[in-house]
């Protein structure tokens, strides 16, 4: 079970992450995101992530120029896509970037909404899921993805906080959660307290599933 914390645009805080131990940090470069970096000043994150952080660019819609901008300065492992890219897109994006990994975010309203994991499953990494308005703090209906059956791992996220951690796992079985809202005290600006908090919930809570196992 990992975990992705996201929407970083200060070092301060990525810093604090990584130092506990978080497997995954996102950086989003997507214009009307309040959380909005620009790719030109993405390097000073990028060298402070670890060898053992892959770090995650969130874009949505971007053109090639863009994410090869991206790519310069931030030098992710992963492009998490928000957009409507299809899968041509992804395959034009695979061959130009052929050592990062693509994470496809889908919003998610009703179990129709599933229906497609079939057209991107096969030249994607992860699927992540998500509300109908990504960063919000909101969640969405968890019990669609009680049965669902798929051959990528996936991320959980959409309104996940140190209050209801335990019950979005439990509820769904995700084995990779994706944070953002929910480590802000005030909305864009991440607090080192609700970081510290959800990081310990969230390795007790593998700590105690690996228990059980044995």
């Amino acid at each position: 079970m990992k975990i992705k914390l996201c929407g970083f645009s200060e070092p301060n805080s990525l810093e604090y992450a990584v130092n506990l131990g978080c497997d995954f940090v996102g950086v989003v470069f997507v214009k009307n995101s309040i959380r909005f970096v620009e790719p030109k000043n993405s390097l000073c994150l990028s060298k402070i992530a670890s060898k053992n952080t892959s770090k995650v660019a969130v874009v949505s819609n971007q053109n090639f120029n863009e994410l090869l901008d991206i790519y310069n300065n931030f030098s992710p492992n992963f492009f998490q896509l928000h957009g409507s890219e299809d899968p041509q897109y992804i395959s034009k994006l695979k061959n130009l970037f052929p050592m990062v990994g693509i994470i496809k975010a889908l919003s998610i309203n009703t179990p129709n909404d599933l229906n497609q994991l079939e057209i991107y499953q096969n030249n994607i990494d992860y699927f992540l899921f998500d509300n109908k308005n990504p960063g919000s703090g909101q969640t969405f209906d968890w019990d669609f993805l009680n049965k669902i059956q798929i051959n990528k791992p996936w991320f959980l996220s959409g309104g996940i906080n140190v209050s209801n951690l335990q019950n979005a796992i439990t509820k769904t079985t995700a084995q990779n959660i994706d944070i953002s809202s929910g480590i802000e005290e005030q909305r864009g600006i991440k607090s080192q307290k609700l970081i510290h908090e959800i990081l310990h919930k969230f390795n007790q809570i593998k700590y105690d599933q690996e228990i059980s196992k044995n």
